[in-house]
Parts: C-alpha cells; sequence; structure tokens
C-alpha cells in the first residue's frame, strides 16, 4: 500500500490509536486523526489527556493508528474502556502486526505505523501526538471497493463529457 494513497482516505471512520512497551500493549480511541505533512508523511492524532497509552508512546516512540468499523470497532470501545494493568489488554483477541511489532486490531480498514515526532501538550481536554509514518496497510476488500468507487466516478465523469470534447 502506498502511504500517501492510504492517507488519502483519513475520513469518516473512528480510529483506534495503538503502542506497545516491553511487557504491555494498550489502545484507546482517538478523538481526532488527520494527515499534517506530505514531506515526509505525517499524522496528528488527537487523544483524551490521561490515557493509560501515553507511557507506552512516551517510551518506545512508536505508535499506530487504524480506522475501524464493524467487529474492529466493537473491540475498540470495549478497550478504551480498560484500565491498563500487568496483562496485555489485547489478550484474547485477533490482531495483526505493524512492521515494529504494534498490534493493531485485525480487521480495520486501514492501519498507519508512526514514529512519534511530537507530543503536544495543549490548554485542552486533549493531548496531541505527530508521527512520521513509516508503514500503512489498507485492508484489501476496502482498498478493491475503492477501486470499484474510482472506476464508477470515471465512467461517470465521461458520460457527462460532451462528444468530442478531450
Amino acid at each position: 500500500m502506498n502511504i500517501p494513497e492510504a492517507m488519502a482516505h483519513l475520513h469518516g471512520y473512528p480510529f483506534f490509536l495503538t503502542a506497545k512497551g516491553t511487557d504491555k500493549s494498550h489502545g484507546v480511541m482517538a478523538e481526532f486523526v488527520t494527515a499534517c505533512a506530505n514531506t515526509p508523511p505525517m499524522l496528528m492524532v488527537s487523544v483524551r489527556k490521561g490515557m493509560a497509552l501515553s507511557p507506552l508512546i512516551r517510551d518506545s516512540r512508536m505508535f499506530a493508528v487504524a480506522a475501524v468499523d464493524g467487529i474492529a470497532l466493537a473491540h475498540a470501545k470495549r478497550l478504551d474502556q480498560m484500565i491498563i494493568d500487568q496483562v496485555d489488554s489485547f489478550m484474547g483477541i485477533t490482531v495483526d502486526h505493524t512492521p515494529s511489532g504494534i498490534p493493531v486490531l485485525a480487521n480495520s480498514i486501514s492501519w498507519f505505523e508512526c514514529e512519534l515526532a511530537r507530543h503536544i501538550d495543549i490548554d485542552a481536554d486533549c493531548e496531541l501526538y505527530a508521527g512520521t509514518v513509516r508503514a500503512a496497510h489498507m485492508d484489501e476488500g476496502f482498498q478493491a471497493q475503492l477501486e470499484r468507487e474510482e472506476s464508477s466516478m470515471s465512467e461517470l465523469l465521461m458520460d457527462m463529457t460532451p462528444s468530442g470534447v478531450g
């Protein structure tokens, strides 16, 4: 999956932020996710302050953010309410892993593995993480759906073009 192409589809879905420490991993629902730079590709993620995920991101300097729906969204919402302890939060849940080993919920629409560039503590109920995208993945079914939609849009545009106009 091409990183800029995956970043172009960062809208309309809830996102789940995950990180992994030496002995545990955890995830929380993201409040907002947006692309914030093209070169290098970067994402800005907003999460509620005081989340147990913060020390994991700080120590590992890595995080993943995944667009979720269906069963992955149900798992994300349940995990978002968990208090991190000595047990891995993802125990008993099917996960995939990013190249650096960060867990992402299986059946996520897409995910982005990011290296922490900045942590910004703003005077609000959220804190921000800016990350350089190191890897991206898009579900094959979702990617095929996007290709069908793009093809249909191209056909529609061709039908709307007057004859003889190039």
